[in-house]
């Protein structure tokens, strides 16, 4: 009999039984995501968010096999091994395109995290000389899965969905390193209230106040932690330097960096295999060959991440109008900062809970069907919105330059 147990401080142990999820873990792919932190530049705001997508990936997994084994005890879903064995293997591998940085680094790119996923597990030979071995078609049903296209509704709803592993997991995970308590919830009883019926998950209506406290977990985990003011400046800045880096490689500058950063900036995203090879460490290994660089913008913008000198946040009310922007950006320039990297606007949005498309169904004894905010008051303010912030150096708001009072009448304006 296969087994392996790994130790984890959010699920206490991890168990692995099928040779074939083994098997994906150990592949040079999914090890990439050790390398590869699962709050991206969080770790500058949160000094304990150093954990990775590979733990995270993990204890997607280790959810996934737990609401399994419920609904097979209570419903008797699912009983194909095929499709256990696609649920396990996606809720694994739900994560493995994510690149460095996370979503900082694919808006750069101008790629989602989702597709390089799909096309790592369709063209890593290692992977899927792995996945194969199912059967030829295991690897296409995987990336059906991940795409929720409909052939597998429930155990896409369990992939992707506004109560599925994925958030089960980081939620926990990322409150546990931020040393945030608001983010906790009850994960075995959230789990006891899910049931199965004609090829769906429901949530059983007499576990509604399990489902709110998930709910509100969530929308403060958002509002603290992932949208975290500094942490968006910190991805800023990223983004920033990787965009000036992109922008002088395309003006013919000769710049010192890894090849598998070059590739990807150049655009060269044919070969999957040099998307493989990027991780963090490669990153702030170029951040520190950027630091040493003649051009001063992409010199300056690595030395403030390297040191910690972030962007100042300024969380708006309301959109800024365009005018004020084009003085901020003016402004700017007249104080030695190129607009294009030290000016910066991003609308933040606030997740609540979604009605529209994948709203949570609660089901009673008796087999009547509603939607969650139906039942639940409390989930109906949970209201989806967002807010404005505008990131500047802080040298720009500096009351010793001269500038700096017209730059926070702008910036202050809206507040």
């Amino acid at each position: 009999m296969f087994e392996k147990v790994l130790k984890d401080p959010v699920h206490d142990e991890i168990l692995f039984d099928d040779p074939l999820l083994w098997a994906l873990v150990n592949v040079p792919a999914f090890q990439r995501l050790r390398r590869i932190r699962q709050l991206g530049t969080s770790f500058l705001t949160f000094h304990g968010a150093e954990h990775s997508r590979f733990a995270h990936s993990l204890g997607a997994y280790e959810t996934m096999r737990r609401v399994l084994y419920h609904l097979q005890r209570e419903c008797g879903w699912p009983t194909d091994p095929r499709e256990i064995r696609l649920a396990l293997a996606a809720a694994l591998l739900h994560d493995i395109g994510h690149g460095p940085f996370s979503h900082t680094f694919e808006s750069v790119l101008g790629v989602h995290h989702e597709t390089w996923t799909h096309r790592v597990i369709l063209e890593d030979p290692a992977l899927r000389s792995v996945l194969d071995g199912v059967d030829d078609e295991f690897a296409l049903d995987l990336v059906r899965i991940l795409r929720s296209d409909s052939r597998y509704p429930a155990v896409e709803s369990l992939i992707s969905s506004q109560l599925d592993v994925d958030r089960m997991d980081y939620m926990l995970r990322d409150a546990e390193a931020t040393g945030v308590s608001y983010g906790l919830f009850e994960l075995a009883r959230l789990i006891r209230s899910l049931t199965y019926s004609d090829g769906r998950v429901y949530v059983k209506k007499q576990n509604l106040h399990t489902v709110e406290q998930y709910l509100l977990a969530r929308y403060f985990m958002y509002v603290q932690v992932y949208l975290h003011p500094v942490t968006v400046g910190s991805d800023v800045l990223v983004e920033n330097i990787l965009v000036r880096a992109k922008d002088l490689i395309a003006q013919g500058e000769r710049i010192d960096m890894p090849e598998p950063l070059r590739r990807v900036l150049q655009g060269d995203m044919e070969d999957v295999s040099w998307y493989i090879r990027l991780d963090e460490s490669v990153l702030l290994y170029a951040f520190h060959t950027f630091a040493e660089q003649p051009d001063p913008i992409l010199r300056d913008l690595a030395e403030r991440f390297l040191n910690r000198r972030l962007f100042a946040p300024v969380v708006r009310q309301g959109s800024t109008p365009v005018d004020d922007l084009a003085l901020l950006r003016t402004t700017a320039k007249a104080m030695g900062f190129h607009p294009d990297y030290y000016v910066t606007l991003r609308s933040c949005k606030i997740p609540g809970y979604d009605v529209i498309g994948q709203g949570l169904l609660l089901r009673d004894e008796n087999g009547r069907v509603e939607d969650l905010s139906q039942a639940s008051k409390l989930i109906r303010t949970l209201v989806p919105s967002q807010e404005e912030r505008l990131f500047l150096p802080k040298e720009m708001l500096d009351p010793s330059n001269p500038l700096s009072a017209r730059v926070r009448s702008i910036a202050y304006s809206a507040l």
